[in-house]
């Protein structure tokens, strides 16, 4: 970094660290929405801020469609 710019190549391994964790995140609650019997686009939304508070709160507090399926213990 000369006189505090940034170059193309440090742009863009700052876009890589940001962008590889939040993609993690996204793969990993889409994988937990469909094992819930949701729709795994739903984690998509999860990247989303604010939005995932609610989205967080409605999956939490509300009936799954995989509770449907399962018998009852």
């Amino acid at each position: 970094m000369l006189g505090g710019r940034l170059g193309i190549p440090e742009i863009l391994l700052i876009m890589i660290l940001l962008l590889v964790p939040n993609i993690l995140l996204i793969l990993a609650w889409w994988r937990i929405f469909t094992k819930a019997g949701h729709s795994g686009v739903i984690g998509v939304a999860m990247a989303i801020p604010v939005l995932n508070l609610g989205i967080l709160l409605w999956f939490a507090f509300s009936k799954w469609p995989i509770e449907n399926q399962a018998p009852a213990s």
